[in-house]
C-alpha cells in the first residue's frame, strides 16, 4: 500500500508540473539553475512578471539582484494585498479603484525588503522544525523554517517536509508549532511552493499563492 501511494505522489507531482501550474510544492525540480538574474526570472515567468514590475516601480533591481536569497510571492499573493486594499478604499468611495499601478512607492520601498536576505539560505541548510529567526534587508524579522507535514498520517514511512516563511505578528514571536494561519493573532506562515531555484546572483523560494503580500490584513 506505502508503495501504491509513493507511486501515486509522484505521478501527481508529474501532472502538476506538465499542467498550467509550473511550481511543485516542495516537490523537487526539473531544472534548478534559471540561468539568469533573479529579477528577470521574475519577468520571464507568468506567475512571477507582476512582482517584477513592482520592483521595478520601487527602483529595487540591484536589492533583489545582488548575492541573496528571496522569497518571492507570486502574482496571486500581489492580487490578494490588491483585493483587500480596493475593499478599503470603496469603504469611503464605492466607485474607487485600486490596481497594482496604486500600490504607493513608499509602501513598496519599505516592505518589498521584508522578501530578501543578505545571505545564502538554502533549504539543506536549513534548521529543522523550529528553523532561524532571520532579518530581512529592511530590518524585519522572518522566521525560516523546513517542517514536515502530517498530511499522509503513518501511511508513509517518511514525512515530506515543507520550507516555511513567516512574519511575526505583535511583539513576540509564537512558538514555531503553535503558529496558525487563519488567525489574526498568530505569526503569519507561509509554504513555500517551490525552493532552491538558482539564479545568476542568489537563490530563490516561491511562496504560495495563498500569501498576501506584505502580510497585509484589513483593520
Amino acid at each position: 500500500m506505502k508503495k501504491i501511494l509513493i507511486i501515486g505522489l509522484a505521478l501527481l507531482g508529474f501532472y502538476a508540473c506538465e499542467g498550467g501550474d509550473d511550481y511543485l510544492v516542495d516537490g523537487g525540480l526539473s531544472q534548478q539553475e534559471v540561468g539568469m538574474s533573479t529579477v528577470d526570472f521574475f519577468r520571464s515567468h507568468s506567475q512571477l512578471d507582476t512582482l517584477a514590475l513592482i520592483i521595478e516601480r520601487a527602483g529595487m533591481e540591484d536589492v533583489f539582484n545582488g548575492q541573496n536569497t528571496v522569497f518571492a510571492p507570486n502574482n496571486m499573493a500581489i492580487q490578494n494585498y490588491v483585493n483587500k486594499r480596493l475593499t478599503d478604499v470603496r469603504e469611503t468611495d464605492p466607485t474607487a479603484e485600486f490596481t497594482v499601478n496604486d500600490i504607493e512607492i513608499d509602501t513598496l520601498m519599505k516592505y518589498l525588503g521584508g522578501y530578501v536576505f543578505d545571505e545564502s539560505i538554502k533549504r539543506e541548510n536549513m534548521v529543522k522544525e523550529q528553523g532561524v529567526i532571520y532579518t530581512a534587508v529592511n530590518g524585519e524579522e522572518r522566521r525560516i523554517s523546513l517542517e514536515p507535514s502530517g498530511d499522509y498520517g503513518n501511511q508513509l514511512e517518511s514525512k515530506p517536509e515543507y520550507v516555511y516563511y513567516t512574519a511575526m505578528v505583535g511583539a513576540d514571536w509564537d512558538e514555531w508549532n503553535a503558529t496558525v494561519n487563519n488567525s489574526d493573532e498568530r505569526d503569519k506562515k507561509t509554504v513555500v511552493k517551490t525552493s532552491n531555484l538558482i539564479s545568476t546572483n542568489g537563490v530563490i523560494h516561491v511562496l504560495q499563492g495563498g500569501h498576501t503580500l506584505f502580510n497585509y490584513e484589513r483593520d
